[in-house]
């Protein structure tokens, strides 16, 4: 009696779990008319579609390859007797990187514009168009399969008054490009024509034809925002407001918030035809200032000079079209683009992504003095400033500065010095090629094997320094302080380099002025006290135990690089099965160091290790657990799958008779040939994914 429906609380937990999942499926919710919804034959009109996305979902824009973008085909509208006037016009997208990966998802509210025309001969009445939107779309985490929206729109035609002769096409607005051809503007004014007394807008589109760059918009703060410069001959013209500049899209990403702009976008600016001004044509010649950016850097600041033309009708002035100019949507930035206040940064309430770049630093800094390479220099300042509080009183306080200055201003060379070089070879295998070999050699010195000390020469000329006191000493045991460190401090370095270079020489020379002040001020303050010296940690098992821990960090690491160099040189000796089992095998040794399984020479006997040791060892052991399971073949987390090779050992894969190779009896991988792969795709009625290995 009462086992028979207990299955039914089960079932109705799973049919609660599959609702609350199909409700977070995203949708696509389309609304059409066609604009203007009167009009006459030879006319023309725009059918104008309107989309939105359930929020968290994004369709794709034109410029997408990886999955479906938008479409509206010919074949599946049923004009009734209208004609299509040109292709549809949608919305590129904003490129984004996932991964490796560049996507151009649309925003969740976009319009797609199909231009239709009135044959002169048709029908007065109602006519319906049809049809249906193709689209795909996804989230953060997975994609919908391919699917459509279908349509409706009436268009009420007025039968013909009178015959007129045919008005003649507009003239396409003009287009100038700048030097490099990456900026295309198209001005234009709206309306034609205008008279004396009345206003007109002009109208800038612009199109940034490189999909890796844009430009960006009146919310920036880190780049320079479009905008029409200030030196523009408007002529017999004159501005109202402010231009008009799309704020851009947030967008944060290492800390820093950017405000980029689709790659095709409006700037406007309303001018006023001058009071008696007599009917002819009046020109602009103008300026449109622009920085753009790619993922990596940013090209200089440009400008693209364009000329536009407003007709000047005869006649008084329009009272609706001689008030004053509306005021511009959207804030500008005071700055050599546009004019206008400065706006506040949306979102971010240390007011600006400085304080990112801020906190960073400081916490490498911290990081950085808790490594054990940094404690070599403790005793040195200890007895520096001993000798030298004895000689003068007391009074080290500009002996400590200079100390310190020393610190920061090497520190400082060293991020300006090199980010210029990370910008430029960050990709190339040989960068790859010395970095890994310096993390490898780093690492054998934190084992033990080699002894690192700074060149003789530097070693004697700093002690000449220090030995005779005064400033020129004090600022080499700063420089020295810097070198000494380098074992434990150059991964910290490294990693702060590779987020901020690509925003510029001057804000990595402040980033590391900050990193190298967060290292000098412990050891100013211990130079100004140097009897709480006495008072530090000594060095031990857990200096040691850190040193080590570090050494397999920085052997993992070095394995990184080496695996980048085997891919940009097609030597296939690194698979991903390869390289996790290398992985599991450092991770494995060092939780048996943890664990004193391993004991460096001369680290004493068997006592058992503390609870800080074996709670590191034991999160190590599941590490490389993980580690492992990548290796028997199993997927990781997106995170793991873009970090590690891209392709698999050839002893698990075999060939599969059309061009490429079968991994592990299921997939079937073409190798740099995109046609072929589609081909494949097709002939198995399969889906297609696309590994972009982001290698330049």
């Amino acid at each position: 009696m009462h086992a028979r429906p207990s299955w039914l609380p089960f079932l109705s937990v799973l049919l609660a779990l599959a609702s609350a999942l199909c409700a977070q499926d995203g949708t696509l919710t389309l609304t059409a008319a066609i604009e203007p919804a009167t009009a006459k034959p030879g006319d023309a009109v725009t059918l104008v579609l309107r989309a939105t996305v359930t929020p968290d979902w994004h369709a794709y824009g034109t410029l997408e390859q990886t999955n479906f973008p938008v479409a509206l085909a010919a074949d599946k509208l049923q004009l009734s007797g209208l004609e299509r006037a040109g292709e549809p016009q949608i919305p590129p997208g904003n490129m984004e990187l996932k991964g490796d990966l560049r996507q151009f998802p649309l925003p969740n509210v976009f319009t797609v514009k199909q231009p239709l025309a009135v044959p002169a001969g048709l029908a007065g009445g109602a006519v319906t168009v049809t049809g249906a939107l193709d689209f795909q779309l996804c989230d953060a985490s997975m994609c919908l399969p391919p699917d459509e929206a279908k349509f409706a729109a009436t268009l009420t035609i007025d039968a013909p008054a009178a015959a007129k002769p045919a008005a003649q096409d507009p003239k396409p607005a003009p287009k100038f490009r700048s030097d490099d051809g990456k900026v295309e503007v198209a001005p234009r004014f709206e309306p034609a024509t205008a008279r004396a007394g009345e206003t007109a807008t002009l109208v800038l589109t612009v199109t940034v034809t490189d999909p890796e760059y844009h430009a960006y918009g009146s919310l920036e703060t880190e780049q320079i925002p479009v905008g029409v410069s200030p030196t523009s001959d408007w002529g017999e013209l004159a501005p109202e407001g402010a231009p008009q500049i799309p704020p851009g899209e947030k967008k944060e990403r290492a800390g820093f918030v950017n405000h980029p702009l689709p790659s095709t976008f409006e700037v406007k600016q309303v001018v006023r035809v001058k009071a008696g001004q007599h009917p002819g044509e009046l020109g602009v010649d103008a300026g449109f200032t622009y920085q753009i950016c790619n993922e990596t850097g940013c090209l200089e600041p440009a400008e693209v000079g364009f000329e536009a033309k407003l007709v000047v009708e005869a006649g008084a002035a329009r009272p609706e079209r001689s008030g004053a100019a509306a005021a511009p949507t959207t804030p500008t930035k005071t700055g050599p683009a546009t004019g206008g206040d400065t706006p506040k940064d949306d979102g971010n309430p240390f007011g600006g992504s400085w304080w990112a770049l801020i906190l960073a630093c400081i916490a490498g800094g911290l990081f950085a003095l808790a490594m054990p390479c940094t404690y070599p220099m403790i005793p040195i300042t200890f007895s520096f400033f001993t000798k030298q509080a004895e000689k003068r009183g007391g009074k080290v306080l500009p002996l400590a500065l200079v100390y310190g200055f020393g610190i920061v201003l090497m520190f400082t060379l060293v991020g300006a010095l090199l980010s210029t070089v990370i910008i430029d070879v960050v990709n190339h295998w040989l960068t790859n090629a010395v970095i890994g070999a310096t993390f490898l050699f780093f690492a054998c010195v934190l084992f033990g094997w080699i002894n690192l000390e700074p060149p003789q020469a530097l070693q004697q000329a700093a002690g000449k320094a220090s030995a005779t006191g005064g400033y020129l000493g004090v600022f080499f045991m700063g420089a020295t302080l810097v070198i000494t460190s380098f074992t434990c401090t150059a991964p910290i370095v490294g990693a702060l380099l590779a987020n901020v270079a690509q925003f510029g020489t001057g804000r990595v020379a402040i980033g590391m002025a900050i990193f190298g002040a967060t290292m000098a001020l412990p050891f100013v303050l211990l130079s100004l006290a140097p009897t709480k010296v006495k008072a530090m940690p000594r060095s031990g098992e857990w200096m040691e135990t850190l040193k080590v821990s570090l050494g397999f960090v920085e052997l993992a690491a070095a394995l990184k690089f080496v695996s980048m160099v085997d891919f940009a040189l097609g030597w296939q000796v690194l698979p991903r099965e390869l390289f996790l089992l290398l992985w599991t095998a450092i991770f494995g040794l060092w939780a048996m160091y943890l664990f004193g399984v391993l004991r460096s020479a001369g680290s004493g006997s068997s006592e058992g290790v503390g609870g800080g040791r074996m709670a590191a060892g034991m999160f190590v052991t599941l590490l490389a657990t993980y580690f492992l399971f990548g290796a028997l073949g199993n997927k990781l987390d997106s995170v793991m799958t873009g970090f590690i090779p891209g392709y698999s050992n050839s002893l698990v894969s075999k060939a599969d008779g059309k061009g490429g190779k079968k991994q592990l009896g299921e997939h079937v991988i073409v190798y740099d040939d995109m046609p072929r792969a589609i081909e494949v795709a097709k002939a198995d009625d399969k889906l297609l994914l696309y590994n972009f290995t982001g290698f330049n």
